[in-house]
């Protein structure tokens, strides 16, 4: 292949034409669907809650500043809504990532039940990055975002989605940081 030439994406996955059986034991499908159906699953009970706290009802606000959440039964103090709704939109992210990771590694015979934990916790940790990422940026500690962006639901929302999809560039990005600022254990 000469300098410059794109290589072309292997849409067969190095297969013959015809050959359609699967790669994959019965095993192995059944705790690859089980896999599916959690993480669907992690989706609609996440997308639930979204969808409740965008269409909430402005006169579900009290005089004390709660809002009140159909949805789980309780009251939220109204600020801290918007970092409950962060977070949530990062497990959505982090769902979403998790799910095309598992189609990818199906199709291209790379899954392995070994990786079972990594796919159930991923939605969890992008949750959990998404939510302090964006408490990094609201502080003003990382510059790139005024304040007040997080003021906007649905740029909340947006951003939220975004950090918990690169969940996984963002915590390899802040290991390097670290890597670089404070060395490592075997640096002496």
């Amino acid at each position: 292949m000469a300098d410059g030439d794109e290589q072309e994406p292997d849409y067969d996955d190095g297969r013959n034409v015809g050959d359609w059986n699967s790669r994959y034991e019965t095993r192995a499908w059944i705790q690859i669907s089980i896999e599916f159906v959690v993480l669907l699953l992690y989706l609609l009970v996440a997308g639930y809650f979204l969808l409740e706290a965008v269409t909430g009802k402005p006169e579900s606000v009290t005089k004390e500043g709660l809002v009140y959440s159909p949805a789980l039964g309780v009251y939220f103090i109204e600020e801290h809504l918007k970092w409950i709704a962060l977070a949530t939109a990062g497990f959505v992210g982090g769902a979403v990532f998790d799910l095309k990771w598992l189609y990818h590694s199906v199709a291209k015979g790379i899954w392995n039940v070994d990786r079972c934990l990594w796919r159930i916790i991923v939605p969890f940790n992008s949750s959990m990055v998404s939510l302090f990422t964006g408490f990094l940026f609201a502080s003003g500690v990382i510059p790139f975002l005024r304040n007040e962006s997080f003021e906007d639901f649905y740029v909340l929302l947006g951003f939220g989605f975004v950090f918990g999809y690169f969940s996984d560039n963002i915590l390899a990005a802040l290991q390097n940081l670290a890597k670089q600022v404070f060395g490592t254990l075997n640096d002496g």
